[in-house]
């Protein structure tokens, strides 16, 4: 997905942005959209694995002088309770909820994650792989769906058309750009951008 391009809003905008954008648009655990991974809940989409841990990190205790000079006593550190983890739940199509709702994610053709699992062959098939995300393919139609069952509504029982698609796509980049969260010069790159994912999904 294009985060760039919201990114580009951020860094080039950077005083005006935040004097003038939207409600801050990050996930919570006081909605919801912020969930420990025991209350975590995606769609069991056919051969899709997903993760069953998150990385933790705990506390860590250098000594009582390590914060206020930075002198470490104690080698290796007493290791104390691990901090809350905490992950985005996703929606019934699989795609992470809160923050800045991209076209991608507010009229999909696809869920989209920020992990990838290792590939069976490869060995070690829990594991995630380092930053590389996954894009699962909406069914292109009812049937296909139903065949497969993928609880995935298809991408035929969401949009009558590729015209339908691309113009609820441009009205979803459309709101960002209002709202202040895209650059209007970045527009026609991101609709050019929802036409050839369409375009890739369905040939």
């Amino acid at each position: 997905m294009p985060v760039a391009y919201a990114r580009r809003t951020g860094a080039i905008a950077f005083s005006s942005y935040f004097r003038y954008a939207a409600k801050s648009r990050t996930a919570a655990s006081s909605d919801g959209t912020l969930v420990g991974l025991e209350a975590w809940k995606f769609p069991k989409i056919p051969g899709v694995n997903v993760p069953h841990n998150a990385q933790t990190a705990y506390h860590l205790d250098f000594g009582p002088e390590f914060v206020a000079r930075g002198v470490v006593s104690k080698e290796p550190p007493a290791v104390g309770k691990a901090f809350p983890i905490f992950v985005p739940q996703p929606d019934a199509d699989g795609n992470d909820r809160g923050g800045i709702t991209l076209p991608e994610l507010a009229v999909p053709v696809a869920t989209y994650t920020g992990w990838n699992l290792r590939k069976l062959e490869s060995g070690a098939a829990t594991e995630r792989v380092s930053f590389l995300g996954s894009t699962i393919p909406f069914a292109k139609t009812a049937a296909e769906r139903q065949q497969s069952g993928d609880p995935r509504p298809s991408i035929a029982e969401r949009y009558h058309s590729r015209e339908e698609y691309l113009g609820r796509y441009a009205e979803a980049a459309l709101k960002l750009v209002r709202e202040r969260f895209l650059l209007a010069e970045d527009l026609p790159a991101v609709l050019q951008r929802g036409a050839a994912e369409w375009d890739a999904i369905m040939k």
